[in-house]
C-alpha cells in the first residue's frame, strides 16, 4: 500500500482538517511546534526561539542554504512520529479510508506535512503502536 498526496482530496492533515498533523500544531521534544523548529532553526531566522513567522515565505538564511529542505522537514515530523506511534497508526488507518491519500490545503511546495507524512508512512510508520518497554 503506497500513500500519496494530493491537494484537495485525501485525508486533510492542516489546521483545516485534523490539527494534530499540522505542524503549527504538532509539538516536539521541548514544547516548540514543527514549524518553530522549521522556520526558527532549520531555516536559520531565530535559532531556539518561537518566531516562526521570520523565516515563513523566505529561503533558508545564507549560511544554512546547503541544507536540503524537505529531508530537514521530514526529519522534524519522523522525530514527532517517534513520539506519537499511536497517532501515526490513527493516522495511517485514516488515511487508508481516504484511497491513502493525505492532503494539505495550505501546500505551496514540496516541503510540506502532507508529503512528510505521506513519505514517512510509506516508510512503514504508524503500523503499530510501539510496545511499552516493562522494567523488572
Amino acid at each position: 500500500m503506497s500513500f500519496k498526496v494530493l491537494k484537495g482530496k485525501g485525508y486533510e492533515c492542516s489546521t483545516k482538517g485534523d490539527k494534530r498533523f499540522s505542524a503549527l500544531v504538532a509539538k516536539l521534544e521541548d514544547g516548540r511546534t514543527i514549524e518553530e523548529h522549521y522556520q526558527c532553526d532549520v531555516k536559520g531566522y531565530d535559532p531556539g526561539g518561537r518566531d516562526w513567522n521570520r523565516g515563513k515565505g523566505k529561503p533558508p538564511i545564507s549560511s544554512r542554504i546547503h541544507l536540503n529542505l524537505k529531508d530537514e522537514y521530514t526529519n522534524l515530523w519522523r522525530r514527532w512520529a517517534n513520539l506519537n506511534p499511536a497517532t501515526m497508526a490513527e493516522l495511517r488507518f485514516l488515511a487508508s479510508g481516504a484511497d491513502n491519500y493525505l492532503s494539505d490545503t495550505f501546500a505551496q511546495s514540496p516541503v510540506n506535512q502532507a508529503q512528510a507524512l505521506a513519505d514517512l508512512l510509506n516508510e512503514g510508520m504508524g503500523l503499530q503502536p510501539r510496545a511499552q518497554r516493562i522494567t523488572p
